[in-house]
């Protein structure tokens, strides 16, 4: 006995190791692969933002006036629109977008929404060297992830300004901190590795639960089969083995098979199917304690006289119908036997009053099924006595209680439910209390 915990739980981590390691290994592997996807497409998607402001920029000064973009005498122009100092422009895109926006003329700035530590905007100052390149020597587009704005890094677009005769004299720039937009990229990193974490260890539990009823399915088994070695037929495979997908639940299956054939041939009366003394007392000794047991005797009426009017093919009709309906009725709340002959107990995990009822409408059923010879017709009754169980008695007791019942019942005309005491208010006709 010892030994079985520590079996299931080597059996259990075994599993946990199998599975959980190279999950473990994958999920290190897609962090370490999520922070440059990440960051790559991150840089993407602010290179596409910061090209649709900055051409928003330009269209929007476009519209303002058609003219060409001019500078002079430190007048700044478009058209015969002197935007000069106005930022209206820009800073309304800034706090539509958030994005700072600036406006070139020549290599400086003219009109910007990027301030200086003290607040104040940087126009002025000049572009970088590598934009320059690009938008002016090569007439292009430009998109920077690392553009130095005084002292800060900044992602910058840059669209070349051109007038009619197609001369670049300016630049259209949308520009984001570089560590604005790390750190979205580290809360995207950061919620990667949390799901990473999050599926391993789900992974992981997963595993532990598949594994734990595994081994608790083997371990129903095993108490199943044991039991059966000890010819208990009273026990249920559980639901637990039966409903898996898998092997072990066609190892529960046959394990039931085999139960149900060792029950027929052990436990079953051959005629009627009910259990035999024998198994009856099996399935008391394992369930008296936990039960509270309302117990029947019940007897069919002259059943002597339908052997000798009908013969004994016709009474082993008789017998099968009426355990046939006793079982129906009451074998799913405690059992149904064939204790001899025409005599039949019940024992009913329950109250008296509920026995009572279910008595009430099986032996309603059986007095009015009309057996039919080929020449004649006739039906039988039956007499019930009912007790229940009372705390610290034997079985033993509570039987001869419900047999004696049964014989009052007998000598008081027989076709009646004979009770016990007056623990049952308002009998109907019919069933007698004593």
């Amino acid at each position: 006995m010892s030994e079985q915990p520590q079996k299931r739980h080597s059996i259990v981590f075994t599993m946990l190791r199998i599975g959980v390691i190279p999950i473990l290994l994958l999920g290190i592997g897609l962090t370490v692969y999520s922070q440059f996807s990440v960051r790559e497409g991150m840089d993407y998607e602010v290179e596409r933002a910061l090209s649709g402001v900055a051409h928003n920029l330009l269209s929007t000064y476009n519209a303002l006036d058609g003219g060409e973009f001019s500078f002079e005498d430190g007048v700044l122009k478009k058209g015969e629109t002197n935007i000069t100092s106005d930022y209206r422009i820009l800073d309304d895109i800034k706090t539509d977008t958030g994005n700072d926006v600036t406006i070139y003329y020549g290599s400086k700035r003219r009109l910007t929404t990027i301030v200086n530590s003290d607040g104040e905007r940087l126009t002025g100052t000049e572009a970088p060297d590598g934009v320059i390149e690009n938008v002016y020597g090569r007439g292009e587009e430009y998109f920077s992830t690392d553009v130095d704005i005084a002292g800060t890094p900044y992602y910058g677009y840059y669209v070349p300004i051109q007038n009619d005769n197609g001369d670049i004299v300016g630049m259209s720039f949308a520009g984001k901190p570089v560590s604005s937009v790390m750190l979205s990229t580290n809360y995207m990193i950061i919620g990667n590795i949390l799901i990473s974490i999050f599926v391993i260890l789900l992974a992981g539990f997963i595993m532990y639960l598949s594994s734990s009823k595994m081994v608790g399915a083997i371990q129903h088994i095993k108490k199943f089969l044991g039991k059966l070695a000890g010819g208990d037929f009273t026990q249920k495979m559980s639901d637990e083995v039966l409903n898996r997908k898998d092997e072990l639940a066609q190892m529960g299956e046959y394990a039931v098979h085999v139960e149900i054939a060792l029950d027929d041939m052990i436990s079953r009366d051959p005629l009627t199917k009910l259990l035999n003394r024998r198994a009856t007392m099996v399935r008391v000794e394992n369930t008296w304690e936990d039960c509270n047991f309302a117990i029947a005797m019940g007897d069919i009426d002259w059943f002597k006289g339908v052997n000798d009017n009908y013969g004994h093919d016709m009474g082993d009709e008789v017998l099968k119908f009426v355990a046939g309906e006793l079982k129906d009725e009451l074998e799913k709340s405690g059992f149904v036997a064939r204790w001899g002959g025409e005599e039949f107990l019940i024992g009913f995990d329950g109250t008296q009053e509920d026995l009572v009822d279910h008595l009430k409408a099986v032996t309603g059923r059986i007095r009015a099924k009309v057996f039919d010879t080929g020449e004649k017709t006739f039906s039988v009754t039956m007499t019930m006595g009912v007790t229940i169980k009372q705390p610290g008695e034997e079985f033993e007791e509570v039987m001869n209680r419900a047999d004696g019942l049964l014989y009052e019942g007998k000598r008081g005309g027989r076709n009646q439910i004979v009770v016990d005491g007056a623990e049952i208010d308002g009998i109907p006709e019919g069933i007698v209390t004593e």
